[in-house]
């Protein structure tokens, strides 16, 4: 019997990843993070709770967007860590 080979993405904040968020560069991020088309960017979040908006839409961007904001927020975290001289 054939196994199926995990699909899920490891979104481990790596250095590059930490770079591309300081820098603003969402395509390098996305990139580092796996993050796939239809998922909001670390960097396009600006609180937990998607915009007014879109709430409730129904759309994976939406319901993805709490999981950009967790990834922001390792980021952030991250960065202050890099600055402190410090590893997380």
């Amino acid at each position: 019997m054939k196994r199926r080979v995990s699909k899920s993405r490891n979104r481990g904040i790596n250095p590059q990843a930490v770079e591309a968020f300081k820098a603003g560069d969402n395509a390098t991020l996305r990139q580092a993070l796996k993050i796939r088309p239809w998922e909001p960017s670390p960097l396009e979040v600006d609180g937990p709770q998607p915009p007014d908006w879109a709430r409730n839409d129904g759309t994976a961007w939406t319901a993805c967007w709490p999981n950009a904001w967790a990834l922001r927020q390792e980021l952030e975290e991250a960065s202050k860590a890099i600055i402190r001289g410090t590893r997380t």
